[in-house]
């Protein structure tokens, strides 16, 4: 419980004698006069009572230490998280909490009517109460606003115009400041929730703020490293986003920064060593979504800006990537996943690391690190599915907690991650109950992002081809077939191939598919396409799609397919063995149909490829020979014109000879 509380306030105990009343007013001396001489309070070891009391508000801390000596003399030592509601509660006495390491002051800031105003009084007594405590690591400053939600100074969502707040807040800073140049605080104290007041309104860059300067110069070297000037230590736990605080936001330019750590005693050696960059692979930005049942899946991504930085940074250290330990670059990726450096590590089944990321930190900075380690846990384990597909919906649903404005990337990234777990039936309804369908086929409109437009098609062919009848219906109801051949022809050569295997992979599931994709004139689109390239997996996907709209039976309209008879016989004249074997059992489906005439110059082609090395293609070679001659008779002799007689020989003789080979395997 984190709420404020009363000044007074009233804890009932039960003990062996029965429920006792204490009251407590003050500050730590009345606790002392107040204590129970009773020692039975509780049966409980101190060390429990100290874990209980690191989640109460300070003034709770004192009620309880109000109710028995056992709480004022063993547990309040072994404390170590405090929660300061009130200005005036920071007068604590730091010998009672001899173990404490963390603080949070919520008195810094303070809800006035519509706006958040600073507490003078904190800032002039926040600095001395921080000195008192020995073993301090980490003090986050910060306030509540009307609804008892934390917030930090610079927050969007607040007005922060008050030009004496302003001088307030840079008046802290120089206390911090001066407090660290005279050993006054822990070297090595990390402070949170500051910001420099000119972050606020846009003086970024090129700046000569002495605040900001001093701060650079005096704070832990290894927390300057880490300022920042894009707001990236304000509080943002709220329900669309949680960002790692940076330690301080300041108004001077990244350079400013380096330039400033450069000339302190170890900057030099700490801008060059390896440990730095493992620190910024460690500063990647965090996000949650949560399911209904309120389990979070954790999605950590880099940024442009990131990788230039870091690229940057691996150039002017001259740090060789084949050095770093493949364990020590993950351990680092995996500090990512924790809000704080303090903060615990969640398990790694519930940690993405996204698809852009991922590749361009292995691709652009060459770091070690390997699907097994970040991709595939998430490929066998579906136990995040449900947040996946919120978040690819991105429907504003509040319980995401993802900033769909400013992150599209979050969505391309669970996307990609969507397409490859959709290889099960149960997966795949489960999708499909969630709304995903409909989304899926927006995603393939021509305006959004290519990498869209690619997983949206991939999405499309797995549900077909690892769903059923009823899953392709249910896509079949969404009006997909229209929306895919008409962006068939606006879009990109690579969506246009996704596009057209999800086409081949509906036609496939059954003839109503098929033949709806050949009344939505899906040929003429897709022998455009083939036209206008030269790729060979082009030609491969084209040949597939030909294929499966051509099988099936009933036979589909011989008058919907006649265009692709043409492309057929040049496609034969390919020497790739998929686009042979695609064509050849097109085109016997033609040659068993007496509607259409088989021009002779295929003749040759189809006897060549009775000699061809790949069995498939010999067998689909030969049952196209086959439907030509029972078609029609005076087929026979243009083919033995062609030498189809010497060609069958030799393939009879290859067949006849592994047929030994196999029967001599069968009686060895």
């Amino acid at each position: 419980n984190h709420q404020p509380m009363e000044r007074r306030a009233s804890v009932e105990t039960m003990s062996l004698g029965g429920t006792r009343t204490y009251t407590c007013e003050g500050g730590d001396h009345d606790a002392d006069a107040n204590a129970s001489n009773d020692d039975d309070a509780s049966t409980l070891p101190p060390e429990i009572w100290a874990t209980v009391m690191n989640f109460l508000d300070y003034q709770s801390v004192l009620s309880c230490a109000a109710t028995s000596k056992m709480f004022l003399r063993d547990s309040m030592p072994l404390v170590t998280t405090l929660h300061i509601d009130k200005s005036s509660q920071l007068n604590a006495l730091a010998s009672r909490f001899r173990d404490v390491c963390d603080i949070n002051i919520f008195s810094l800031l303070r809800q006035e009517e519509d706006s958040i105003k600073v507490d003078c009084n904190t800032i002039l007594t926040v600095v001395l109460f921080l000195s008192r405590f020995n073993k301090l690591e980490k003090v986050v400053l910060g306030g509540r606003d009307s609804s008892g939600e934390t917030i930090g100074y610079g927050e969007p969502g607040h007005i922060w115009d008050d030009v004496q707040d302003k001088k307030l807040v840079m008046n802290l800073m120089d206390q911090l400041s001066k407090a660290f140049q005279c050993n006054f605080l822990p070297k090595s104290l990390l402070v949170l929730g500051l910001r420099c007041p000119r972050c606020y309104h846009g003086a970024q860059g090129n700046s000569t703020c002495p605040s900001c300067q001093l701060a650079c110069k005096n704070w832990p070297l290894e927390h300057v490293i880490n300022f920042n000037n894009e707001g990236s230590s304000q509080w943002t736990k709220r329900e669309f986003a949680c960002c790692r605080p940076n330690c301080l936001d300041v108004c001077l330019t990244r350079d400013q920064i380096e330039s400033i750590i450069e000339a302190r005693p170890g900057g030099h050696e700490l801008l060059r060593s390896e440990s730095r960059l493992l620190d910024l692979l460690g500063q990647g930005k965090l996000h949650e979504i949560h399911s209904d049942e309120g389990t979070p899946f954790y999605v950590v991504q880099f940024f442009t800006e990131d990788f230039d930085y870091m690229e940057r940074y691996i150039k002017v250290a001259d740090l060789d990537m084949n050095e770093l330990a493949r364990e020590d670059v993950a351990k680092a990726l995996m500090r990512s996943f924790a809000k704080d450096d303090l903060d615990r590590i969640p398990p790694k089944s519930r940690c993405y690391l996204g698809r852009r990321s991922f590749e361009c930190l292995k691709k652009t900075l060459n770091l070690p690190i390997y699907e097994e380690d970040w991709l595939d846990h998430l490929f066998t384990k579906k136990q995040n599915f449900s947040q996946i597909i919120k978040a690819t919906r991105s429907d504003g649903n509040l319980t995401m907690q993802v900033d769909w404005s400013c992150n599209i990337t979050m969505q391309i990234d669970c996307l990609f991650l969507l397409t490859q777990l959709l290889n099960d039936v149960p997966t795949i309804q489960q999708a499909i109950d969630m709304g995903i369908l409909p989304l899926l086929v927006d995603f393939l409109n021509p305006q959004n992002k290519l990498v869209i437009m690619v997983n949206a098609a991939k999405a499309v062919y797995k549900i077909c081809i690892y769903g059923t009848v009823a899953h392709a219906q249910a896509l079949m109801e969404t009006g997909v077939i229209p929306k895919l051949v008409h962006h068939l022809s606006l879009a990109d050569e690579v969506v246009a191939q996704n596009i057209a295997l999800a086409l081949a992979s509906l036609a496939s599931k059954s003839t109503f598919c098929r033949d709806a994709a050949l009344r939505a004139e899906i040929m003429p689109p897709l022998l455009r396409l083939l036209k206008s390239s030269n790729q060979l997996s082009t030609m491969q996907t084209v040949s597939e799609v030909i294929a499966t709209l051509c099988q099936g039976d009933p036979k589909p309209d011989f008058a919907l397919v006649e265009p692709c008879l043409e492309p057929l016989s040049h496609l034969l004249l390919s020497d790739d063995e998929m686009v042979l074997k695609n064509s050849c059992s097109a085109l016997g489906i033609f040659c068993c149909s007496s509607e259409y005439a088989i021009g002779v110059g295929i003749y040759p082609r189809l006897v060549q490829l009775l000699g061809h090395s790949s069995e498939e293609v010999q067998d689909d070679a030969l049952k196209t020979i086959r439907c030509l001659v029972g078609r029609d008779k005076t087929l026979i002799q243009p083919l033995i014109s062609n030498e189809v007689l010497s060609s069958l020989m030799s393939f009879m003789s290859s067949c006849l000879a592994q047929t030994q080979i196999f029967s001599f395997q069968q009686v060895g």
